[in-house]
């Protein structure tokens, strides 16, 4: 660290003088009728070699100035000074890990931390912050407040004692942390501190959370490119939570006519993407802007996606290493974003695109690829969902039906019943464990597995959650074994001969034709079909049946009225998955 040194002869004893030689970061001030004493102050401040009484001292006894600004500029550094700064701001510790940094400086790469001394205790600081204030310091002065410093330095010491000081509280306190150049990411420890500090501000005034450029443009701070991918799930799940149970609404448009969405759609913030899409309806998710409603958050990425590729492919020859290592990054942030938003529901937005030209074209044809990726990885969902929910009952039936047989009673003999070991005719013991385990079954687990993965509401998702809780309840209750639930290749007598034969996995669907007719069918045929509509309606390629390839789409060939189950008479019911 470096800048002008103190003039000579105002030193005070004990004091350590500013060392130019090992200059990296140059201090700048306003102007150069800035007093010696104030240099001073200030200079001393940053090195750390200040004491209580040398603050009072400077100000009250030679004029220094307490909120002068100090500027600061690393070496190289090019496009004008960095954050301008009070001398209230410049005296707050960073994190005792410099992972979270007090200040940052502009270079000819970028925006890199400044590491500056630390003070030699807590206490230290904290009691030349409090001198500064009491000698007339204002709390509210600089681009950067001190409270908005120690914030973001995760410096909860200097946090409390401003507080404390009744300081203002503005929008600008809420300025989340963003991930610069040679910045470490902050852990669980860091994120914790920060999420207790926001909450310590919204109980001090809850309105922070309401106002457009307060806690809500945090939401987009944390979707847009300077937060990207530097904060944890948790992190973004406890911030906007935080925002919306104090008033913040993260579905109205702003700046722009963007929501919030619109913002992690275009940014590829696959977390805040997430967090948003499970608390905003269908229509908020496909909303589009006030001035174009086929500007919607799926879209915005459709365009921001395609305009890497472009760039990508028009700049090829020219771009360094580092620059197509960046696009790439962006391109993959993008590719992880959009699935999200397809399994939220946001496929009626592709309907919405508009395709007269070529550039609307190609950004759609983007889309379609994906989507077919959520479908096929569909089924796989849909069956680990299922087995998920009927563990419990196969784990403990397989017990039961191992431990029945063994299992000793009284045959009634009178008056001295002798005990004798339980007989059991093929599978009866099997069927028995079974139906005891089915008070084990846990449908409502098998619906909320879909839910995990179709996060938004939509037409696919609930047809395919009316169908696998159909399921789960059907091989629970109204099967005797796991083998009927399953299916599987089985031996049948037919005369004097075993011939083998191939049973399908449970058919408890029933599918009324003409006539009355009556046609079994099983899950994956009715997810399937949910499947398909989504083919046919988008036009989409690539989506794989993975099951009865040899009848292609024969056997999912139905309407959803027709879809229903029988009672325990035999009787039609519609499933009324519509």
């Amino acid at each position: 660290m470096g800048g002008q040194a103190p003039a000579a002869g105002v030193l005070l004893p004990g004091w350590v003088r500013w060392d130019p030689a090992s200059s990296f970061v140059t201090t700048q001030f306003p102007d150069d009728s800035i007093s010696d004493s104030t240099r001073l102050l200030a200079l001393s401040i940053v090195c750390r070699t200040i004491t209580p009484e040398q603050v009072y001292q400077l100000i009250q006894h030679l004029g220094a100035d307490p909120n002068v600004v100090l500027w600061m500029r690393a070496e190289g550094g090019t496009g004008g000074e960095v954050t301008a700064c009070s001398l209230l701001s410049w005296a707050i510790d960073g994190d005792i890990d410099n992972t979270i940094p007090s200040a940052w400086a502009r270079t000819s790469y970028g925006i890199s931390p400044i590491v500056l001394p630390r003070w030699s205790s807590v206490e230290l600081q904290n009691a030349v912050l409090q001198r500064l204030i009491i000698n007339g310091a204002d709390p509210s002065r600089g681009f950067m407040p001190p409270l908005r410093i120690a914030i973001q330095a995760g410096n909860e010491a200097a946090f409390r004692l401003l507080l404390d000081h009744n300081v203002p509280l503005d929008m600008e306190m809420l300025t989340l942390p963003g991930s610069y150049d040679n910045a470490m990411m902050p852990g669980p420890d860091q994120e914790r501190q920060l999420l207790s500090m926001y909450r310590r501000l919204l109980q001090r005034d809850s309105s922070l959370a309401t106002q457009v450029d307060g806690a809500l443009r945090n939401v987009l701070h944390l979707a847009g490119g300077r937060a990207q991918g530097w904060y944890s799930q948790a992190f973004i799940d406890d911030y906007i939570g935080m925002v919306i149970s104090n008033g913040g609404d993260i579905r109205p448009p702003n700046f722009g006519g963007n929501t919030p969405l619109h913002f992690a759609a275009m940014w590829g913030s696959h977390r805040v993407a997430f967090n948003l899409c499970i608390r905003l309806s269908s229509d908020d998710i496909n909303r589009g802007t006030p001035n174009d409603p086929a500007d919607t958050p799926l879209a915005a990425a459709a365009q921001r996606l395609d305009f890497y590729f472009e760039v990508q492919q028009q700049q090829q020859q020219e771009q360094t290493e580092v620059q197509r290592e960046r696009r790439e990054r962006l391109v993959r942030q993008q590719e992880v974003t959009i699935p999200v938003l397809l399994r939220a529901g946001a496929a009626p937005s592709i309907a919405l695109m508009p395709t007269a030209s070529e550039e609307q074209r190609r950004q759609r044809s983007l889309l379609l690829p994906h989507y077919a990726t959520v479908l096929n990885e569909l089924p796989e969902v849909v069956m680990s969902a299922i087995n998920a929910a009927l563990a419990p009952q196969r784990d403990r039936s397989m017990l039961l039906a191992r431990l029945l047989p063994l299992a000793p009673h009284h045959d009634g003999a009178h008056p001295h019943p002798s005990p004798s070991n339980m007989a059991f005719g093929p599978h009866e013991a099997e069927a028995i464990a079974w139906k005891i385990g089915a008070f084990l079954d846990e449908p409502p687990a098998a619906v909320a597995a879909i839910d995990q993965y179709l996060i938004g509401e939509s037409l696919l998702r609930r047809r395919v959650r009316a169908a696998v809780g159909h399921f789960v309840k059907s091989a629970a209750t109204q099967t005797n074994s796991n083998r009927e639930v399953v299916g599987g290749t089985r031996y049948q007598q037919q005369g004097d001969k075993r011939v083998k034969v191939t049973v399908p996995p449970l058919q408890c669907f029933a599918v009324k034709g003409s006539g009355g007719k009556l046609l079994m069918t099983g899950v994956r045929e009715v997810v399937h079909r949910a499947r398909l509509d989504e083919v046919r309606q988008h036009g989409l390629e690539g989506v794989v049946k993975g099951f009865n390839e040899h009848l292609s789409d024969q056997d999912c060939q139905f309407e959803w009225g027709q879809l229903g189950r029988l009672s325990r008479t035999g009787l039609f019911v519609p499933l009324g998955i519509e």
